[in-house]
This record gives C-alpha cells, sequence and structure tokens, in this order.
C-alpha cells in the first residue's frame, strides 16, 4: 500500500479519509495523492486550450480549489510528508479511476456518507462506480480510523477461489499493521453450510498465509449484511473487508451487500474485487 489515493470533496467525510490513509502510509512511508474533482460534464483533458478557455468559470473554480487544498490538507500530513495534490475537471468517479490507473495507485480510501445522507447522494453515484471499477482495493470510511482499528480485522466472503483472489490484497495491509485477521462466514437460511463443511472451507482458505494470525468463524444471521454488522459489533471490529465482484458465485456477498455496509454503520469497509 505505497500509493494511496484519497478523493476530496472538503466533507468531514473526506477528511476522515485523508486521517485514515495519513495512518495507513505512515506506517510504510508511503505516499498520498489528494484529488478534487470539479464536477462537469466536459472531458477537460481532451480539450484544447483554445477550448478551455472559452469556460472561465471552471478554470477560475479549479485555481479556487488549487489555493484551497493546501490548507485543508495542511493539519493532517506534516511537512515532511510524501503528498501529490491534483484538482481535475470532470465526471467525479471517471477523473478518481483515471488517475489511480495513470498513477499506479495501491489503495483508494474515500470518504462515505450515509445513515439518511442525501446531499450529494455519493453512497449511490461516486462511491459505487469507483468500488465497482477501481483497479485497486476501496476503503470506504465516515470516521478515520486510527492504528488500532487495523490491528484486527474481518474479512467476510464465501470461501471459493474467487474469495481467495480477493483475500490475497488484503495481506499486504494486514501485514503492514501486523494484523490478526478473522476469517468470517455469515451463515443464512438461504445459504446454510453445516459447521464441519464451513470450518474445513476456512481451514483450506487459510493455507500457505501461517505467517499471519488468522481467526476463523462462523456467525449466522438472517443475512449477509446483518450478519458482518453483528460479528464486528460482538467483537469490537472497526474495518471489514468485502469480496466483491462475486455475483456469479454467490448473490450474497455482491456489492450490493457492501454498499449497505457503508449506509447503515460506521464501520470501514475495503472492498476488493475478486
Amino acid at each position: 500500500m505505497k500509493v494511496v489515493l484519497v478523493p476530496i470533496d472538503f466533507s468531514t467525510f473526506s477528511l476522515a479519509a485523508l486521517q485514515t490513509a495519513r495512518r495507513i502510509t505512515a506506517k510504510n512511508q508511503g505516499r498520498i495523492i489528494c484529488i478534487s474533482v470539479i464536477p462537469s460534464e466536459i472531458d477537460w483533458d481532451l480539450l484544447p486550450d483554445e477550448a478551455k478557455a472559452k469556460y472561465p468559470e471552471l478554470m477560475k473554480e479549479q485555481q479556487e480549489t488549487l489555493k484551497i487544498l493546501p490548507g485543508y490538507t495542511k493539519s493532517v500530513t506534516p511537512v515532511k510528508s510524501d503528498f501529490g495534490q491534483i484538482v481535475k475537471i470532470g465526471v467525479p468517479y471517471e477523473q478518481i479511476l483515471r488517475v489511480a490507473s495513470q498513477m499506479g495507485v495501491n489503495l483508494i480510501v474515500i470518504g462515505a456518507h450515509g445513515k439518511g445522507y442525501v446531499e450529494g447522494n455519493f453512497v449511490g453515484s461516486t462511491l459505487q462506480k469507483v468500488m465497482r471499477f477501481a483497479p485497486c482495493p476501496v476503503l470506504a470510511v465516515k470516521e478515520a480510523l486510527d492504528g488500532n482499528a487495523f490491528r484486527k480485522f474481518a474479512f467476510a466472503t464465501v470461501f471459493n477461489p474467487a474469495g481467495k483472489a480477493a483475500f490475497q490484497k488484503i495481506l499486504p495491509l494486514a501485514r503492514v499493521f501486523k494484523s490478526s485477521i478473522h476469517l468470517l462466514f455469515v451463515n443464512t437460511p438461504a445459504q446454510f453450510t453445516t459447521s464441519a463443511q464451513s470450518d474445513q472451507d476456512m481451514a483450506e482458505f487459510g493455507k500457505g498465509h501461517e505467517q499471519f494470525v488468522i481467526h476463523r468463524h462462523v456467525f449466522n444471521d438472517q443475512d449477509a449484511e446483518h450478519g458482518i454488522r453483528g460479528f464486528c459489533d460482538k467483537n469490537s471490529i472497526r474495518l471489514v473487508g468485502t469480496a466483491t465482484g462475486e455475483h456469479l458465485h454467490s448473490p450474497a456477498y455482491q456489492i450490493g451487500t457492501t454498499e449497505t455496509l457503508i449506509f447503515k454503520s460506521d464501520l470501514g469497509v475495503l472492498s476488493v474485487k475478486a
């Protein structure tokens, strides 16, 4: 997790994301890149200079944001930090994804609005599309996560090859914080698995990762989202990873569950594509 991208919309949520990213990069001497996007349907990057001159309002807003951004981030990122700032014009999720690909980003940490938040509709638009199409894991937060939050976290998935591929992608973060990992299978009426089978599946899942402290859990609940929240509440866990993109393998762990977790809880949710 050497290069971390943080979208900034000047909300308390994006400040929480920046604080969280700072904790991550401080552990491994990584780099933070902040990106702020001036919303527009115009693909600014493709316009020649003479065409850009026809949109003075956008150019003015871009310059104002470039002036404001350093002050916004100053209290979180010390002067000696490896820190970059980018201000783009365009469709927010497209610009975020473009920069993530161009800069070889390892992790996106993004602020998530939720619990009834309507203005901006962040969960249903920008965040959803970033999670769906990002080339790297995406960590959505409402509250800043401190170092303790990373020392143990849950990883909720079904234990198949796709889930295992996603699991591999959280290990660099676990290694940095020397985290204990709580493998979680939520046993639901719609997807019932016997204790013997789930224990065997999880034991197989953890093979080859003996250098990590891995705990195995089966939690019974009516659906995956309630089970994940209940398990994390019971075990005082503030960070949960979810394997997304497994739609063909298990309807219970598709991206809708991830979004619901973000919207209905204050957990940090790490979305990892299989």
